[in-house]
């Protein structure tokens, strides 16, 4: 028995009233995270860094007093207007990211995290958290979400997948959030016990596929078809015009002025509209895959390194390459698609090597998009072989994979048959004693 989360997302449309509240709370959590950020800084340089001696500065640390929320609605009386677990949410939040900056430098996390940063108002991505809510706080006849403090607020109905119908579900927590194009989103954390079951892979290679990445293209699939035959579009530059003319009109309009936040508003919702159209293809088609094939092969880039130093990287970054990965390993896992991705090493050759063969071509350069073997003379296209050598690299990974578990098997059955008859003899030795 396994605990399941999954979030539901809800574009909400508040009335006046209820706008302003929201607003009210995002400036008072970010009020409570930087008061806190600024008293253990100035304790820091007060007190702990005039004094030399390590052992003084841990018994000085101890001696902080940091302002509670109680205490600061006493001092600002407009923070009595919000939710107190807002409030209490947004200190959590700032001890828990200078808890994670302490542990990166200590070592114990593997990834680095950076001191913590004042929130600006300036940001327009704003988000407060709310852990106390109902269990029917969401009527889809009615079309409503019930939030702290704010009440019944309705939403824009929508499509529910089946895990969200299933019984024991239980509602965790919602966030509120603001975009920069001024749009307001509910997002409810939802969790469930669920029992895995053990995937089961066939040796059927109809099942396996290769996907080798493609700036263009997205990928280029071992069967020899392209991310644009299931309907995929570079977002960015089929947008060009448009977000261009937007931006022009941005940057002749004064700084700060209502036209100037005008036309802001339509640059962001244009960028908004753009990475929505590309997240909701990344869903559909990693959806399809995980659901068709029960292997998936792909390579393991560094996008970011491999941009630097290319003419194309518009159309790199515009495939949002690291997304579709992690979005397919995250479909992968669950226990409803019977799917495992088996990723290559960053320095396996995929292009250069002849997928009939096994015959490696080292001096193959990038501008070269077809090559043609010097041991078989078969001519090969760039992408589609690559995408065959990643899926033959994955079957040849799992079958070692099984090779090795085969053995494991047999050691341990081997042992428990062999401490079965050490048993067997000791029993058998000790009745001869008790004989004689």
């Amino acid at each position: 028995m396994d605990i399941q989360h999954r979030a539901l997302k809800l574009r909400i449309y508040p009335v006046k009233e209820q706008e302003v509240l929201i607003n009210k709370t995002f400036g008072c959590c970010r009020q409570v995270y930087n008061t806190r950020i600024n008293e253990r800084c100035q304790f820091y340089e007060n007190i702990i860094k005039p004094e030399l001696n390590k052992t003084k500065q841990k018994e000085l640390w101890k001696t902080l007093k940091l302002s509670t929320e109680k205490e600061l609605k006493e001092k600002f009386e407009y923070m009595k207007e919000v939710s107190a677990s807002a409030l209490q949410q947004s200190r959590m939040d700032c001890d828990q990211s200078f808890t994670n900056f302490f542990n990166s430098i200590k070592g114990k996390t593997n990834n680095k995290q950076k001191f913590p940063k004042f929130k600006s108002k300036k940001n327009n991505n704003k988000s407060y958290r709310e852990v106390q809510i109902s269990k029917d706080c969401l009527d889809f006849n009615l079309r409503t979400v019930k939030i702290p403090k704010l009440g019944e607020v309705k939403f824009k109905n929508r499509k529910l997948n089946e895990w969200f119908n299933q019984n024991g579900l239980s509602y965790k927590n919602i966030t509120i959030r603001k975009n920069s194009a001024g749009q307001y989103f509910a997002t409810i954390l939802c969790e469930r016990e669920y029992i895995y079951k053990k995937k089961i892979y066939s040796n059927n290679e109809n099942q396996v596929i290769g996907l080798d990445f493609s700036p263009a293209n997205l990928y280029i699939d071992s069967d020899c078809q392209s991310g644009k035959d299931f309907g995929y579009i570079a977002q960015k530059q089929n947008h060009k015009k448009q977000l261009t003319k937007f931006q022009r009109r941005l940057v002749k309009k004064k700084l700060g002025s209502k036209n100037w936040e005008k036309a802001r508003i339509k640059v962001a919702r244009l960028e908004n509209h753009i990475a929505n159209s590309r997240l909701d293809f990344i869903e559909k088609e990693t959806l399809r895959l995980v659901q068709n094939y029960q292997v998936i092969g792909i390579e393991n880039l560094n996008l970011i390194g491999i941009s630097k130093f290319l003419s194309n990287a518009k159309n790199m970054v515009d495939t949002s390459w690291s997304t579709f990965v992690s979005k397919l390993e995250w479909k992968a896992k669950k226990n409803e698609n019977n799917c495992q991705i088996i990723k290559s090493d960053m320095f396996f050759a995929s292009s250069q090597i002849c997928s009939c063969c096994g015959f490696q071509n080292k001096k193959l350069k990038l501008s070269d998009r077809s090559w043609k073997c010097n041991c078989c003379g078969i001519e090969h296209n760039r992408d589609h072989n690559a995408a065959k050598n990643l899926k033959n690299n994955a079957l040849k990974i799992l079958r070692e994979a099984e090779e090795f578990r085969s053995v494991e098997n047999v050691e341990e059955s081997l042992s428990t048959l062999v401490d079965f008859a050490l048993g067997a003899f000791d029993e058998t030795e000790k009745t001869n004693r008790e004989i004689v």
